[in-house]
């Protein structure tokens, strides 16, 4: 089935799979529009699979970003390499792969397309919309280098062609305002709708050709870039969020509106190595916490029960929680079990909690009184996060190193099930324009920051509904699943009229409440969660594991602690060395991020790049 999935999607890539059949017709007949590439395929070709483009990428998401911001912990429990140490000279490199993505791949692509395919067709004029599109994005994923890093060869970058091999590199300080000037333009272009446009359709995997939501992108996409410089450029950041908000186009409004790439070509069809994400890890404590304490909607989309109980969705579980029920009957109320009664329960973060109980992954049992004979059956203890928002059916027995470890029922047919990767999706404009607002102190973009606080909870659980059923994550769409709790108008309802969700108190207690719903949302999205946390400082940290869960409806961090010290957050990523002839601008480069106190040494992530006070 795999196998005619790949020839027909071909075909279709082939003969354009577009709306636009009649105008693909005219550019492949008439001779005085023939070229030999077709702007439309370089598109799809130069966006293929963005962002999340490998299966060493989405893995590299489980020990990076997702562990950093403590939505997964490994299953033998904190691990002191996912955080940098005082102590220590080398700190851990959090895997993006934007430095790489941008020059070998997108950036260089979207560059040509513009640059070589576009410029040099007769009919240039009928790809202005296609053109506007690929420099936003082009920016885009500029942007996201310079956001982790702080500095690439961007100006001089990508124009071998040109004859310039050895680009000098540009500091982010010097570029910022240049993006926003980009995206601006392009935006204004899409805004205006010029006529006789050749339509992406189809090849088109973020938007399927709609420029007006492309134009909406476009102004969100400036007030989030601008938004990381509010502490360093407070004026820019002021004046970017008004021109956006009153720009032609309008900003991402609704969830139908949200920017997210749809895979085509996929790479998570149940294979060994996607799926440690179902056995090497486990949800954290900091995450489980928060959505259990407050009774969320997400809790039973996000994460998996324990196996404390019956009600699994596997018969191997269940048969172990057979084997607990008829000969521990009062584990719910033995103070060594009750907490694992409690069926969500997370992994500590501290690396010094490691050797604990409570980082015991699974809880043994030998059971000898009323028993002809030992009987031994280990329990699971800690849950784990819910694969299949990543991997297909969230792994199967054989990758999934044993069916203990995965959901039921599979799902036969993997074409059912598609990969999808947000960008910005509306319930993060939500929050964003929430904060905006609190800051302000008035209403912004036609709310004031309850009513967007409020739309962002209310917008994060119907799109995560709407994707659990997309992925097929039993909780959201299978009624004869043990766990089958779809979230409902209902129950979204009720969650927002708990005191403690409500968006009262003074100002830091409210941007502490945007921002913990946000960190929520984020969870498909970890690497926008870090750099919110870089950016706002919240979720805040609990100083230990065995401390008191905040009651005011905020999340917390779990403080890592390794041999008695405090551990740290990196707070950016390694700038690649290049190859040997441009090593002379890499050091200058490196010279002055490390003039800065707060970047301090090239190896150092816990420095800082320069928006990140």
């Amino acid at each position: 089935m795999k196998r005619v999935y790949k020839i027909f999607f071909s075909l279709l890539m082939i003969f354009g799979l577009s709306n636009c059949k009649d105008q693909m017709i005219e550019l492949n007949t008439n001779p005085e529009l023939l070229t030999s590439t077709n702007p439309i395929y370089v598109f799809t070709s130069a966006t293929q699979n963005w962002n999340n483009a490998s299966r060493g990428h989405l893995m590299s998401k489980y020990s990076g970003v997702m562990s950093m911001m403590q939505y997964l912990v490994a299953n033998t429990g904190g691990a002191e390499g996912v955080y940098a140490s005082p102590a220590k000279t080398v700190n851990p490199n959090p895997y993006l792969p934007y430095y790489n993505d941008y020059f070998t791949n997108y950036g260089n692509k979207l560059k040509y397309l513009n640059d070589v395919v576009i410029a040099t067709r007769i009919d240039k004029d009928r790809y202005q919309t296609l053109s506007a599109i690929a420099t936003i994005l082009q920016t885009y994923e500029a942007w996201l280098i310079f956001d982790t890093m702080g500095a690439a060869p961007y100006k001089e970058g990508l124009r071998g062609l040109e004859g310039i091999n050895t680009p000098k590199y540009d500091m982010f300080e010097d570029l910022y305002k240049e993006f926003d000037a980009t995206i601006k333009k392009s935006t204004a272009l899409l805004a205006s709708a010029p006529a006789n446009q050749v339509a992406l359709g189809n090849n088109d995997f973020f938007y399927r050709g709609d420029i007006a939501k492309w134009a909406k992108f476009g102004n969100t996409l400036r007030i989030k870039m601008a938004q990381r410089f509010e502490k360093v450029d407070n004026a820019h950041y002021l004046s970017v969020v008004a021109d956006a908000l009153s720009a032609a186009g309008g900003i991402i409004s609704n969830n139908a509106e949200s920017c997210i790439y749809f895979h085509n070509i996929e790479y998570n069809n149940d294979t060994w190595d996607t799926a440690i994400l179902t056995y090497q890890f486990c949800a954290a404590n900091s995450f489980v916490s928060f959505l259990s304490d407050n009774k969320d909607p997400r809790l039973k989309l996000l994460v998996r029960p324990n196996g404390f109980g019956l009600g699994n969705n596997n018969s191997a579980n269940d048969v172990v929680g057979t084997q607990l029920t008829t000969y521990v009957p009062g584990f719910a109320t033995d103070p060594l079990y009750v907490n694992y009664a409690k069926r969500y329960v997370g992994m500590p973060a501290s690396p010094d909690m490691k050797e604990t109980a409570a980082a015991k992954e699974y809880i043994n049992f030998n059971i000898t009184q009323g028993v002809p004979s030992t009987l031994t059956f280990s329990v699971r203890g800690v849950s784990q996060i819910q694969s299949r928002f990543y991997v297909k059916n969230g792994g199967n027995a054989t990758t999934a190193n044993g069916e203990r470890n995965i959901d039921y029922p599979i799902v036969t047919n993997n074409d059912l099930i598609k990969l999808f990767t947000p960008q910005i999706t509306y319930p993060e404009v939500c929050f964003m324009m929430a904060e905006i607002a609190e800051k302000a102190g008035a209403t912004t973009g036609g709310k004031d920051a309850k009513a967007w606080y409020e739309e962002g909870i209310r917008s994060s659980m119907t799109l995560y509904q709407e994707w659990g059923v997309r992925m097929k994550v039993p909780a959201a769409y299978e009624p004869t699943a043990a766990d089958y709790s779809p979230i409902t108008t209902a129950k979204i309802d009720a969650y927002l009229a708990q005191p403690q969700i409500a968006y009262t108190g003074v100002k830091e207690h409210k941007l502490q409440l945007i921002v913990s719903q946000a960190w929520v949302n984020f969870f498909m999205r970890p690497e926008e969660a870090w750099a919110t946390w870089k950016r706002t400082g919240y979720p805040v940290f609990k100083n230990s594991y065995t401390a008191p869960n905040p009651t005011d409806g905020t999340a917390f961090l779990e403080m890592p602690i390794a041999g008695g010290t405090n551990l740290l957050i990196p707070r950016r990523s390694v700038l690649p060395t290049p190859n040997i002839a441009n090593i002379d601008n890499y050091n200058a480069a490196v010279t002055k991020l490390t003039a800065k106190p707060e970047y301090l040494q090239p190896n150092l992530t816990q420095g800082r790049i320069f928006w990140d006070k």
